[in-house]
């Protein structure tokens, strides 16, 4: 929250705007330090920008109570869009730094775009480790029991109005000048509410198009507040709203881009990615702090805010802006969210994604450095060094492993609407990877390569070891599951509770030697796999990293790895057109050795360490041998591993500690 306060009225220069670009908004100088009910979002490099301190401290949760009907976060967030004036549909238009031109339904179609698609993504779910029903001073709600938590719904935009009533032609102003009463936008949030229907879980969100502007500095793009901001007089209820002026402004001093145009994509597209990057950013921040922090009582915030009053959106404004897949194959230019959960661990707090720590298999070409850096610099950064294995043996870190490994194979959406864009001799496998699978885990038990793992173990924590084993039979049970609704750009809270629900199917009793195996179709995969962030990874649950889903759980994200073509193992091992699926049997033996070698993942919660066999650099028995030889024929490299039923499947290498006498390498088996 910046602290502001207006006196008198802005001049205002006498300039109608109706077909061209326009200014956004704008204040005097602070004059005392009275508390500004309005939460601003700044531009960039204005002087009420928050202070850097920020981003060395965590959002603390102030309670939920200033006043009747605080709410303290939106548990579940939804939005309603409204674009407010009478040229919303006369039209008008706008030009990008380039100079083409753009009209106005372009930019209510980008928009409403953005919030229809917003929901259920990544990059929204940043925000589901905040809750109310917390004690004031909160900053982690897996501490709290009976915490309830901001969830993250599909579908959170539930209506657009073009409202053609007239708009205050200061209405730029108004916002500032206004700050410590209603001012017309609030009136505005009344009516769409009263359109719309009450809803005090949602956000009303405001756009209007270009009006007259004002003199003066600094800029800001939007706010948001509440109908209770003041003292909610005249208001049967209180509402949240957020104000988005007309962003694409030249402004002196920042330039046409001050509010973001162009910011991400500087070549706008027909769609408008580019010209209309400042309202996917804007909009985007407003609606996360809408939802974190809306309560404003008498200019009390009782939400999630720092020391310094900066909300979730704020901490992050302008750094690191980025386009983020969202959904139905959507991307728009959004910048991070804060997480306290990524600040206590890494100490960086911006994220672009909801923070968990799943185990991933980095795409070909990146594996671990050839050198032990731990060792050697006493500092431990993944490397890059294609095509060599990683010296360094693994270490035992305590947790448990899978003595007698059961494999269950989850098959999730396959035969949904829309999961392949293309047919075969299966409607749901078009392209045979579900049955190679299938018949890949079922080949791998009692084989020569799945003998490497059997030389790690566990602690009994009673003063005996158990190690892991390599029984024939290790694919426990297969599940079709059509029913539960599937969508693309999966978060990983997704893929847990697609586990959690297999756990159930299967009737899954013994957590600890189980692992779950999802495998996704081609046109609904993690959001990570589809920006080429990875091939595929493992992970476990626990009540911080996932809450509200079954605890003590190893599964496996298995995206349609065919997508990745190259990236992902396709010709590693054998030449086109027969090698075309080697990288579905590579990734997916990588992420079932690694489950069953470190099934907690490098996990650990307080002093508890599920994390079982990894190097100090992290490590596990797959990273070390991952992409060896960059697709050459040399020691350590993949190759076509004879099954227990005689078939022959690629694979990578594992690492072996007792290789070489004891030095370790990446061993095809024994």
């Amino acid at each position: 929250m910046i602290k502001q306060r207006a006196f008198s009225r802005l001049s205002l220069l006498g300039l109608q705007v109706l077909t061209s670009v326009c200014v956004v908004v704008l204040a005097v100088a602070p004059a005392f330090g009275v508390t500004n009910p309005k939460h601003f979002f700044w531009a960039p490099n204005q002087p009420n920008t928050p202070n850097p301190n920020s981003l060395a401290n965590d959002l603390i949760y102030h309670g939920g109570n200033a006043g009747s009907g605080a709410i303290g976060v939106e548990t579940k967030p939804a939005t309603y869009l409204i674009f407010w004036g009478p040229t919303w549909s006369s039209g008008f238009t706008t030009t990008d730094v380039n100079g083409n031109v753009y009209t106005s339904q372009q930019l209510q179609t980008y928009v409403t775009s953005f919030l229809t698609n917003l929901g259920g993504t990544s990059w929204a779910a940043i925000q589901t480790e905040y809750c109310n029903n917390a004690p004031v001073g909160t900053t982690n709600c897996a501490n709290v029991a009976g915490a309830n938590y901001v969830t993250n719904p599909r579908n959170q935009l539930k209506g657009v109005w073009t409202d053609t009533t007239a708009v205050p032609g200061d209405i730029v102003a108004l916002g500032l000048e206004e700050n410590l009463v209603d001012d017309p936008l609030a009136m505005e949030a009344m009516r769409a509410s009263a359109h719309f229907n009450y809803d005090p879980q949602a956000t009303y969100i405001i756009l209007t198009p270009p009006t007259t502007i004002a003199t003066g500095q600094p800029v800001y793009c939007g706010y948001h507040t509440q109908t209770s901001s003041v003292d909610g007089l005249g208001n049967p209820y209180r509402l949240q709203y957020a104000f988005i002026p007309f962003l694409n402004a030249t402004w002196p001093g920042l330039g046409q881009g001050g509010c973001g145009m162009n910011s991400v994509n500087v070549i706008s597209d027909s769609f408008g990615h580019g010209v209309f990057d400042g309202y996917s950013i804007v909009v985007g921040h407003e609606y996360a702090e809408a939802v974190t922090d809306p309560d404003n009582f008498a200019s009390d915030q009782d939400g999630w805010n720092d020391a310094q009053g900066n909300e979730t959106g704020d901490k992050c404004a302008w750094t690191n802006l980025a386009n983020v897949s969202m959904n139905n194959h959507t991307k728009f230019a959004v910048q991070p969210l804060w997480s306290n959960r990524a600040f206590d661990v890494t100490g960086q707090g911006c994220v672009r994604s909801a923070p968990t720590n799943p185990h991933a298999m980095p795409p070909v070409g990146i594996t671990p450095p050839s050198v032990d850096i731990c060792m050697t610099l006493g500092v431990c950064p993944p490397g890059v060094a294609a095509g060599q294995p990683m010296p360094v043996n693994m270490a035992y870190f305590g947790g448990g492993v899978e003595v007698t490994p059961k494999i269950y194979l989850v098959y999730w959406g396959w035969g949904e609407a829309g999961a392949f864009d293309h047919t075969g001799t299966m409607a749901s496998d078009p392209d045979g990877v579900g049955a190679l699978m299938s018949r890949f885990i079922a080949a791998i038990g009692g084989t020569s390569w799945g003998n490497v793992v059997t030389q790690y173990y566990q602690s009994n924590n009673n003063g005996t070891y158990a190690n892991v084993g390599n029984p024939k039979n290790q694919l426990m049970g297969v599940w079709h599951d059509d029913t539960t609704p599937i969508h693309d750009n999966l978060s990983p809270l997704d893929l847990a509770r697609e586990a959690a629900l297999a756990a159930q199917h299967f009737g899954i009793t013994d957590l600890h030697n189980a692992q779950i195996v999802v495998a996704t179709p081609q046109k609904f995969n993690e959001a990570g796999f589809n920006q080429n962030q990875y091939c595929a990874w493992h992970d476990f649950t626990t009540p911080i990293s996932y809450p509200g889903v079954t605890p003590g759980m190893a599964f496996v994200n298995m995206p349609y790895v065919l997508n990745a073509g190259g990236g992902c193992g396709q010709d590693f091992v054998n030449p086109a057109p027969t090698g075309d699926h080697d990288g579905v049997t590579i990734v997916l033996g990588h992420e079932i050795a690694e489950t069953v070698t470190d099934p907690g993942a490098e996990s650990q919660a307080g002093l508890v360490q599920y994390g079982a066999w990894f190097d100090y650099q992290s490590w596990e028995i797959g990273d070390k041998c991952a992409w060896v030889g960059d697709g050459l024929q040399v020691p350590g490299a993949p190759f076509n591993m004879t099954g227990n039923d005689g078939g022959a499947y690629p694979v990578q290498t594992l690492w072996s500690n007792q290789a070489l006498s004891g030095a370790g390498y990446c061993s095809q088996g024994f």
